[in-house]
């Protein structure tokens, strides 16, 4: 017999159900069983056991159609093959489908594509489940001509070959419902009790066929229906009204009589009864709801919105309620998982949702990922970076950093990885000097290479020689067993339960198992299936994404959230609607497959029904909607946001509008502060805000609250907002910087520009992760080394003058091909990109070398010294300076003192090599910066006697530019005219002294194309003797005043600032760990206003500083 039982929302229907079962269970009759949805049965089950007590067990039951089947399937004794998993059948599909690929018209493809074979496989669960053989297939295709009667050909085909495969002692679970209704006449379904069927909108065909087969077994069976009325109402029962005439239709073919029984729709007597009955209604009536028991709320963004969720969650518990009678919903959940996340654990609300678990992100299947991605990838740096950050490629975190950053340094890819010989590139990158300590890094990271490189050597060797599916998972299964996974994933499992973190080592448990599990079903059911190692792990790793690893809560009394689908389990109390924009809600049609709606409406017409071929699918939504906010017996709270994520304006949904026009509900606007005052963590968040000025209500009402019940919290967030970057102790500055202050002129300019960054840098020798390259330092490096050989030879043929251009371009080629020799190991493990920019440098310094020869010649002055090192006292007496309370002692290197001799006196001027654009400043030299090249002149004028056996008379420094230059042209120049515009373009910079003698000797020109000096007009970069003089007073003074502020442990962060363009942050390498902040720990700008060069004289001669 059928009884069909129907009602709106809330109007009794499972209360009458249970209370019938509870009836059935005093009156000691067994064989009742209530049927629902598997996501409801956990819920339905305990309800039921609430009505009926312990007699539950011994005369009724909760299953689902699939716990139907299992207990029919054990009843008759049916000897099932075993079930297929979610990978399993993704694997019989791409053998079913490497069998038929050949037949195909429009899947054919789909053989090597493990996505498309996910998509057939979503088709076929589709077909079966509409109850859709491979024969009904081929007679619709007959009678469709065309594309659509191509791909029904198609899955005629996918389909019987799937059949067939999964028959081969296996069992698809998506026939478990036909296979129960063919074996219902068997069993003893029928004979005694009373079947209910809860919480389902309709039926699908399998399942239908199941009730079918029990009427016909003689069943009492009663179907719960939410439906307004069986012909006409609201559109939105559509599909439940549909499935309640095919019921009845189905009671009349199998001869069985049909009863039908309404539950009206409870008295409206509070707003959300008049919610649920006047929802979808036409009525312009106006509804009183003076316990605000909808409202309706809105905020900024997504986030804001997930903050006040969690906050009203929480103001509803500290009214006296329990967390579980609270209940999110939103659809589309996915999108606001992860801020509900964080913002319900910000405000201390316990949530529990059913997560799909990424299997991706978890480190065994990246570490397979990332494996397959080297092997058939070509090594590429960032795939190896992800293996080895697994955490699981045998390898220590230390170990890994040390082998990555020499892997990220050289660029290291490809065959650099797989080649015998060692590698032999420097540890710290070009120009380091090699040394003991630096041969032993490099063979520590020689070893860990092979200890990382060896296991992937071998799987990209076995999976190449591996020829089919069972080959390339044995390949696989290998590589992890001389990985010694299973041991260390045990050990890590344990660690993590010695942590108290066991849901996560349960997680590394499962992941094993799961992985272990899945090659064995790839052997067994591909097994001689021709495969390469890329199609494998493509597939593979596509077969683990079927899987997912179950989470409990881990308390009882938790907020729940979900999609609107998922919100079935009754005793809600409150619930929470977030989303609900107009974009939202309803949602837009999603794809069907591979069926467009147009395709399934054909079929339908060709009475091929798949499903979703009526126009229903809105309403669907709406009832989807409708069935959701009428599940709250107290309080419904609707929000949604303002802006969406990419800050357009929404608009408010249906179900907004709707509630407006029934109550006269207008949107709140969420009140960020109001909610932080709930929290102990957003409210001292709150409080903070006091510490830097506010005086809002909301703040300075939390800064009482905490000064009051925590003041501790209060005096520890105080500490924080005031700390300051403060100063290194005395014994931490020795223990960084040793107990003899050493600078050079770099380190100076640098504690110059922050004193912060120089800490970084030179204290803690932080040191940012970049490739090696031929950045300006080494660029510098292979100019010096070309320039200082090649003028030696030069000076051994006679100098300058004496050598032609031939023989000094031939000078700078051989010590060109040497540099290359001996520092870049002829360009091996070199990139072709690297060994092209390189030859543009020897080019850049072959005119270098020639215009030095070019300067030279114009004048008198000739080198002495190329890389002169302060440090070294065999070349000179190091610089130390001393004021009796601190002693510096300098170091650097000079890159060319020239020399001229006259009158018994060595002039001398030091010349720099610029590959940037750096310019002489008189003004950066005044604020402490910009001092290398005049303190090795200074330095040179006390210990230069020494070395040159003259009186020295300082004669000034020059910045030379070591790059090559394009010359702007409206026509073709000659080779004299191109010479003069590159002059004028290569023209030094610096500071010289204002003689003409000696001017003249450095360049034989009224008008001088090397010199910075002009016979027109007035220029900065002359300096008398006396000048100069201060100049050196001033310089030595600004160096025992950064000393003394070194010995007394200065680490503020004081950047200059010249503009907002150009500030030492600006191309700071610590930026992103320094975080400053200006105003707040002492951080501040240091800025300098550029002087003028007479500015800068008056200064040094005692004027009024004001910098």
């Amino acid at each position: 017999m059928l009884h069909l039982l129907y009602g709106p929302a809330a109007s009794g229907k499972t209360d009458l159900l249970m209370g019938r079962i509870r009836t059935a269970v005093a009156a000691r009759t067994p064989g009742q069983v209530l049927l629902v949805p598997e996501q409801y049965s956990h819920e339905a089950e305990r309800a039921l056991c609430a009505a009926c007590g312990d007699s539950l067990s011994l005369y009724a039951e909760v299953l689902s159609f699939t716990g139907l089947a299992r207990r029919v399937a054990a009843e008759t004794g049916a000897g099932e093959a075993p079930l297929l998993d979610q990978g399993g059948r993704l694997l019989c599909m791409a053998l079913a489908l490497s069998q038929v690929a050949p037949r195909l018209r429009l899947f054919g493809a789909a053989a090597r594509r493990p996505q498309m074979q996910q998509t057939l496989l979503g088709a076929v669960d589709e077909l079966k489940t509409a109850c859709v053989t491979p024969d009904a297939l081929e007679a619709t295709a007959a009678r469709c001509p065309g594309y659509l009667g191509d791909k029904l050909r198609d899955l005629a085909l996918v389909l019987a070959a799937y059949d067939a495969v999964t028959a081969q002692g296996h069992a698809d679970p998506t026939d478990r419902l036909t296979r129960l209704a063919e074996r219902i006449p068997a069993s003893t379904l029928g004979r005694t009790g009373h079947f209910y069927l809860d919480g389902f909108t309709d039926y699908t065909r399998q399942e239908l066929a199941v009730v079918r087969a029990l009427l016909t077994a003689g069943a009492d069976v009663t179907v719960c229906l939410t439906l307004d009325q069986l012909s006409g109402g609201s559109e939105i029962f559509g599909a439940a009204r549909r499935t309640a005439r095919v019921l009845l239709d189905m009671a009349d073919d199998c001869g069985v009589p049909a009863t039908v029984e309404s539950c009206p729709a409870r008295a409206a007597d509070t707003p959300l009864r008049v919610l649920e009955q006047q929802l979808f209604s036409y009525t312009s009536a106006h509804f009183d709801d003076p316990a605000q028991t909808i409202t309706v709320h809105t905020a900024d963004d997504l986030a804001a919105e997930c903050a006040w969720a969690a906050a009203r969650a929480l103001q509803i518990v500290q009214s006296g309620c329990r967390w579980r009678d609270i209940a999110i919903a939103v659809r589309g959940f996915s999108d606001y998982a992860p801020a509900l996340e964080r913002m319900c654990a910000y405000y201390g609300v316990p949530l529990y949702f059913a997560r799909r678990t990424d299997l991706m992100q978890k480190p065994l299947v990246a570490l397979i990922r990332a494996a397959y991605d080297i092997v058939t990838g070509g090594w590429d740096a960032e795939d190896v970076s992800a293996y080895l950050r697994t955490g699981l490629a045998a390898l220590t975190p230390e170990e890994t950093d040390t082998l990555e950053n020499y892997v990220l340094l050289w660029s290291i890819r490809g065959s650099a990885w797989t080649r015998p010989t060692p590698w032999q590139q420097h540890p710290d990158g070009y120009g380091a000097p090699d040394t003991d300590e630096s041969a032993a890094r490099l063979k520590e990271i020689n070893d860990l290479r092979q200890r990382a490189a060896g296991p992937l050597r071998q799987l990209g060797a076995e999976s190449s020689a591996a020829a089919t599916a069972e080959a390339q998972a044995m390949a696989l299964a290998d590589f992890l067993e001389r990985l010694h996974l299973a041991q260390r994933l045990d050990t890590l499992a344990e660690s993590l339960r010695a942590e108290g973190r066991a849901a996560l080592a349960a997680e590394y448990a499962q992941l094993w198992e799961l992985t272990v599990g899945a090659l064995e079903q790839f052997a067994a059911i591909l097994g001689d299936t021709e495969m390469d190692a890329d199609t494998f792990a493509t597939l593979f790793l596509r077969m683990l994404t079927c899987y997912d690893i179950g989470t409990i809560p881990v308390a009882l009394d938790r907020v729940t959230a979900g999609d609107l689908d998922r919100m079935r389990r009754r005793g809600i109390r409150h619930l929470i609607v977030l989303g609900a924009s107009d974009d939202r809600l309803p949602r837009a049609g999603e794809p069907d497959g591979v069926f467009s709606p147009e395709e399934r409406r054909e079929l339908l017409e060709l009475e091929l029904d798949i499903g979703g071929g009526t126009d229903d699918a809105l309403w669907r939504e709406y009832n989807l909607i409708y069935q959701c906010v009428t599940l709250p017996a107290e309080t419904l709270a609707v929000s949604y946001p303002l802006f969406d994520g990419n800050g357009t304006p929404t608009r408010p949904s249906f179900l907004v509008t709707r509630i407006a026009q029934l109550f006269g509900t207008l949107p709140r606007p969420a009140n960020p502060d109001t909610q932080r005052l709930l929290a102990p963590a957003p409210a001292l968040e709150l409080a903070g805000r006091t510490l830097r000025g506010a005086t809002d209500p909301a703040a300075v009402a939390a800064r009482a609250w905490f000064r009051q019940h925590d003041p501790a919290a209060l005096a520890a967030l105080t500490r924080a907002a005031h700390t300051a970057r403060g100063r290194l102790s005395p014994e931490r500055v020795r223990a960084l910087y040793g107990k003899r202050l050493y600078l050079s002129a770099s380190k100076a300019e640098r504690f110059s520009a922050c004193r912060y960054a120089y800490f970084l840098q030179y204290g803690l020798k932080a040191r940012p992760r970049r490739p090696a390259a031929f950045s300006p330092p080494e660029i510098g490096t292979f100019f010096h080394y070309v320039l200082q050989h090649t003028a030696q030879d030069v000076t051994d043929a006679g100098g300058f003058a004496a050598v032609t251009d031939e023989q000094l371009g031939a000078f700078t080629d051989r010590w060109t091909q040497r540099y290359i020799h001996d520092e870049l190991n002829d360009f091996r493990e070199k990139s072709a990109r690297f060994t092209y920019l390189f030859r543009r440098l020897c080019r850049q310094v072959r005119q270098v070398v020639a215009d030095m020869a070019h300067e030279l010649r114009a004048g008198d002055f000739v080198p002495l010294d190329f890389e002169l090192n302060f440090a070294d006292p065999e070349q000179i007496a190091p610089i130390t300076l001393s004021d009796g309370d601190v002693t510096l002692n300098m170091s650097g290197v000079a890159d060319r003192v020239d020399g001229w001799l006259h009158d018994g006196k060595l002039y001398l001027r030091v010349v720099d090599y610029k590959t940037g654009r750096k310019a002489f400043s008189l003004s950066d030299v005044w604020y402490g910066m910009g001092l290398q090249m005049l303190l090795y002149l200074f330095a040179l004028e006390r210990s230069g006697p020494a070395r040159y056996g003259h009186e020295i008379v300082p004669a000034g420094v020059l910045y030379v530019p070591a790059r090559d230059v394009l010359i702007p042209a409206d026509r073709r120049l000659s080779p004299e005219e191109a010479a003069r515009e590159r002059a004028g373009a290569v023209r030094r910079s610096g500071l010289l002294l204002d003689d003409a003698a000696v001017l003249h000797a450095m360049e034989h020109s009224d008008t001088p194309q090397y010199l910075p000096v002009s016979p027109r007009r007035k220029t900065d970069a002359l300096a008398s003797a006396e000048q100069l003089g201060l100049l050196a007073r001033h310089i030595e003074t600004t160096l025992l005043d950064l000393a003394h502020e070194l010995r007394g442990g200065s680490i503020t962060a004081d950047p200059y600032f010249r503009s907002g363009q150009d500030t030492a942050c600006t191309h700071c390498d610590y930026l992103t760990v320094c975080h400053f902040t200006p105003g707040m720990g002492g951080d501040c700008h240091r800025v300098l206003t550029k002087l003028p060069a007479d500015k800068v004289w008056s200064n040094l001669k005692g004027g009024t500083p004001d910098a």
